[in-house]
This record gives C-alpha cells, structure tokens and sequence, in this order.
C-alpha cells in the first residue's frame, strides 16, 4: 500500500494541536505550575507528536487540558470538579454523537 500524500488540511490541524498546545502550556506557566525550561521541553515534545500524528498522544492532551480547565474553574474543589466533569462529559459524548449523525468518521477516498 502505497502512502496517501499529506494535505493542506492535516498539516494544518496538527499545527492546530501546537497551538493549543501553546496555550496551554502558557497558562500553565502564568499559573506557576511549570517553568520555562520544562515548558520549552514539553513544548518540543508536543511537536515531535504531532509530526509523529499519533491519535493517543491529541488524546491525553485534550484531557489534560480539560482537566487543567475544569480544575481552574472550580478552584481545585473536588465536589465542584466532580460535577464539571461530568457535565462537560455529557456535553462532549452529545458533540460526539452529532459529529457521528453528521458523518465525521466516514472515509474519504
């Protein structure tokens, strides 16, 4: 099989995943939670994985980032944590049911 050619559109949403990686790591850094130095680390990593396109690695990232959200937005509460997590949950599994009626995993050939 050969290897279907990268489009614009993927080289695209792998940067996409950069630059939210960026913002993350930024508010990290405002926060306190991280240096320079292991930002600049985490930084280089998050590159190497999107050029590497590896689906478990946007994973942890988008949870984690939802995760730094939710924990900043409760103010590290855990009751209050709890209960955001499962709305947003719930708000996530209803997006991801639209995207599925809409046919976001069908292949394109």
């Amino acid at each position: 099989m050969a290897k279907e050619k990268s489009t614009f559109a993927q080289s695209l949403s792998k940067f996409i995943l950069v630059i939210s990686a960026v913002g993350f790591g930024l508010r990290l850094a405002v926060k306190g939670l991280i240096n320079p130095e292991n930002l600049a680390i985490f930084l280089v990593l998050v590159v190497i994985a999107a050029a590497i396109d590896s689906v478990w690695v946007k994973l942890i990232l988008a949870c984690a980032g939802i995760a730094f959200f939710l924990l900043d937005f409760t103010n590290n509460n855990v009751s209050q944590f709890k209960a955001a997590a499962i709305a947003v949950g719930a708000l996530l599994l209803a997006l991801f049911g639209l995207y599925m009626m809409v046919g976001g995993m069908r292949k394109r050939r």
